[in-house]
């Protein structure tokens, strides 16, 4: 199969919460935090994150501590999944964490 046929079927498999979900997690949010933002329940985020590690591998994420968080390749996808979502919103690339700050104030 070839490399773009396979990075394709990845991107198939994300959907726009997905998006936004690695964005928050690239910020450096909490899964917590993202499971409250976007009103879905902790378990809902831990399927997502399961989904992650299988569509791009196991090392999608390091633990630290008893916390999951971007490996080197968790953080390049979720850096372009976030240059993607800025495309969809017409925004700049600092715009969620405008949105967080205003929100927390």
């Amino acid at each position: 199969m070839s490399d773009l046929r396979k990075r394709l079927e990845q991107i198939s498999m994300l959907d726009f919460d997905d998006l936004v979900v690695l964005t928050l997690l690239y910020e450096g949010c909490s899964c917590k935090f993202v499971s409250t933002f976007l009103k879905l329940t902790p378990p809902a985020i831990s399927h997502r994150l399961n989904k992650y590690m299988d569509v791009f591998g196991a090392d999608f994420f390091i633990k630290q501590k008893n916390h999951k968080i971007l490996s080197l390749t968790g953080h390049e996808v979720a850096q372009k999944a976030k240059k993607v979502l800025c495309m969809f919103l017409q925004e700049d690339d600092s715009f969620m964490i405008k949105a967080m700050n205003t929100k927390a104030s």
